[in-house]
């Protein structure tokens, strides 16, 4: 009796695909939104330039920002990525605000140098044995 199942599936079915300069789908969700809230102090600052000066300044920076960071974002987030898995944008993220304090995230923070003591010598070496 045959068997219908696949035995074989490849790994590039389970991963997030491509969607923008190498970007998935949610870096650049959060690649854009970096940028929308990175244009907010420009687009206030153009606000008031006595050149310009319109309250529309506001969004317009940011959507022109966030085009930017999406742009540009891409590339660089790409090299940074490189040879990593897919998850560590998203850890890296996560192992910074925990860091900072920003978040409860139950992650190790504290790295020691551990000794085994006694254990490392054979007993048949101790002297007190």
């Amino acid at each position: 009796m045959a068997d219908h199942t696949i035995t074989f599936v490849p790994t590039r079915l389970n991963l997030a695909p491509v969607v923008f300069r190498g970007m998935t789908g949610r870096e650049v969700f959060l690649v854009a939104c970096t940028g929308l809230v990175a244009g907010v102090p420009l687009g206030v600052a153009a606000m008031f330039l006595p050149v310009i000066g319109a309250f529309a300044m506001i969004p317009t920076v940011m959507a022109l920002n966030a085009g930017g960071f999406i742009w540009f974002g891409g590339s660089v987030l790409r090299r940074l990525r490189r040879g990593r898995p897919e998850t560590w944008l998203y850890r890296r993220i996560q192992y910074d605000m925990a860091r900072h304090g920003l978040n409860r995230a139950d992650l190790i923070l504290q790295s020691a140098t551990y000794r085994t003591g006694r254990r490392s010598v054979p007993a048949s070496q101790r002297s007190d044995s």
